[in-house]
């Protein structure tokens, strides 16, 4: 394969190379953020009934409602039916989400209605036909397909399965994931670091966002020096789980032995190097036994873009997914953005809202080693390869990697240069 390949390019080859495991069964409060494993199609017609949308009277239309007095020969409240005869100017007190029986056709809101007489209701306003019912199988038919198999599960997923009857849910397996920092340099952030050393910040990164993705299982390796020996022993331990994610040693420098000590472990290099920025020294192999392994740049910024738009995907694959690819929203530039790498660009932004609109506004950034500017970050917006500028007011797709409708506001309104310059 080219040794420097698209983003387009390089994500499409390895997810070919992906494939989902097995299926287990969860109870239904915990299935939000898996995967199904099953079509859930429609034991029945949904609702299963007419059912009153309304509390009310149910009566058989006649266009003469309000033309006197209607005999009220019965109640029905849900979960109840109701077998009696309306006669010819009866009715029935009904309430919502009640069955309504077939000797009715309309129901007729309380609100409409006025008792001068023990036993008798008055109506005050005209009825159609059908009014506040809900027709048996007009939500969906018996045998309709409802939630694919391969969908990601969230809450509003539950009603459904609720209705379906589904408890213990089948979702499929999660693949294992191990997480490995590399560099002599780094040090845990419960120990000190004077200087030249630097607090570890990429594996608690990829530990948290494992977790939030749902990978609770994650297995963190530790640090482990720029050494040949130590490495070797904690990548065979990596290559244990399914996925093992390396950060650091991937470039060309003397001290990058992971791509080495990779291909000594019986890794087969997929690629090494995508045209994208942040982030262009990416490593992506396959060892003997399936494991997949991804060797990331060791700046802090490259790993957050590089999990959400490259790992991200992978994983979601491997658990059963049926789409795995990022989604981008279309949003219009608050400010000029540029692109002087020569690569498609993901810029650091958040949603802005001016005027009642929504704009995605770039962060100022010293580089992919800047995480202090990435902590304001929602998402990345892209930058086309060969694009250098896109004006303020176009739009742009922004990925929303770590934003949340419901997280904290009011960033600085910081404008400017985002930088362009070097990056690992």
């Amino acid at each position: 394969m080219a040794k420097n390949i698209s983003y387009e390019e390089a994500i499409a080859s390895v997810l070919v190379q992906v494939e989902a495991g097995g299926v287990r069964t969860l109870p239904l409060p915990e299935v939000t953020g898996e995967i199904l494993g099953v079509d859930v199609v429609a034991s029945c017609d949904v609702p299963p009934f007419p059912r009153a949308t309304m509390d009310g009277y149910a009566v058989r239309w006649t266009g003469s409602e309000t033309e006197g007095a209607y005999g009220v020969v019965g109640t029905i409240v849900p979960g109840q039916g109701w077998e009696g005869s309306p006669g010819d100017r009866g009715c029935v007190r009904i309430m919502t989400g009640a069955a309504v029986p077939p000797a009715f056709d309309t129901v007729i809101p309380v609100e409409d209605s006025v008792s001068r007489v023990a036993g008798e209701v008055n109506f005050t306003a005209a009825a159609r036909r059908g009014d506040n019912i809900a027709r048996q199988g007009e939500d969906a038919r018996r045998g309709e397909l409802l939630i694919p198999r391969g969908s990601l599960l969230r809450t509003r997923h539950v009603p459904t399965l609720a209705a379906e009857g589904l408890w213990d849910v089948p979702v499929y397996e999660r693949p294992s994931v191990a997480v490995i920092a590399t560099g002599g340099e780094l040090r845990e952030p419960w120990e000190d670091a004077p200087p030249p050393c630097i607090h570890n910040t990429n594996a608690p990164f990829l530990m948290a966002s494992l977790r939030s993705a749902g990978f609770t299982g994650a297995r963190y390796l530790g640090i482990v020096a720029d050494e040949s020996e130590p490495l070797l022993e904690k990548i065979r331990a990596g290559l244990e789980s399914d996925f093992l994610l390396i950060t650091g040693g991937v470039s060309m420098g003397d001290g990058d032995l992971v791509p080495d000590c990779l291909t000594a472990c019986g890794v087969r290099k997929i690629l090494h190097k995508v045209s994208m920025k942040p982030g262009k020294p990416l490593f992506v192999g396959r060892s003997e036994r399936g494991s997949m392994v991804v060797g990331f740049p060791g700046n802090p910024v490259a790993v957050m873009v590089h999990f959400s738009m490259f790992v991200q995907p992978l994983l979601l694959k491997a658990t059963g997914a049926r789409e795995h690819l990022p989604k981008p929203v279309l949003l219009p530039l608050a400010q000029e953005a540029s692109n002087r790498s020569g690569r498609k660009k993901f810029s650091l932004g958040r949603i802005v809202s001016r005027a009642g609109r929504s704009f995605v506004q770039e962060l100022v950034s010293q580089g992919s080693g800047d995480f202090i500017s990435a902590r304001l970050a929602e998402g990345v917006f892209e930058i086309p390869l060969g694009v250098s500028r896109i004006p303020a007011g176009e739009s742009v797709r922004f990925y929303p990697a770590w934003g949340d409708f419901f997280g904290e506001t009011g960033a600085p309104e910081t404008m400017g240069d985002s930088g362009d310059g070097p990056d690992a």
